[in-house]
């Protein structure tokens, strides 16, 4: 089995590394990266649930790409290119990173936060809210913040 990434759909939120980190991370990058391809065998099932629980859909599981047999299955290192700057400058303007977390003892279950943004939020697993995206895109900050604020119970902390 092969999984790639598009580069143009990822988000960057995690949630593949959190699911299968021998298969995606976002170490390098803005971007999960693959490194492992193709999959081994007792990985597999971690990366096509990392696959299905992407939120933007940018991982492509191909069941039918296998390594030949006497193929050997390896982990790719990706290495950071040594870069000479003589003086200081911005490669790449990064973004305010923002995560939340709700307190499993003041939160009530009530779901106003999964109402108000539920890209973020879920009590689909658990009795309490839990947080879906660490740390919160871009996109979604603003209503994150809202969801703190209409939290009845004050179990949403926003930390920026």
């Amino acid at each position: 089995m092969r999984v790639r990434v598009d580069e143009n759909l990822c988000i960057g939120c995690g949630i593949c590394e959190d699911a299968a980190p021998e298969v995606f991370t976002l170490e390098n990058g803005p971007v999960a990266q693959v490194i492992m391809d193709p999959v081994d065998a007792e990985v597999e099932e971690a990366a096509r649930q990392a696959a299905d629980d992407c939120p933007e859909g940018a991982i492509e599981v191909d069941e039918d790409e296998v390594a030949p047999p006497d193929e050997e299955v390896t982990t790719k290192v990706i290495e950071e290119p040594e870069v000479e700057v003589s003086s200081p400058i911005y490669v790449s303007e990064r973004k305010e990173e923002m995560k939340v977390t709700v307190d499993p003892d003041l939160c009530i279950g009530c779901g106003i936060c999964e109402g108000i943004v539920p890209e973020v939020f879920s009590l689909l697993n658990e009795p309490y809210a839990e947080v879906l995206l660490d740390p919160v895109p871009e996109e979604y900050q603003d209503a994150a913040r809202e969801a703190a604020e209409e939290c009845p119970e004050e179990a949403i902390a926003v930390i920026e």
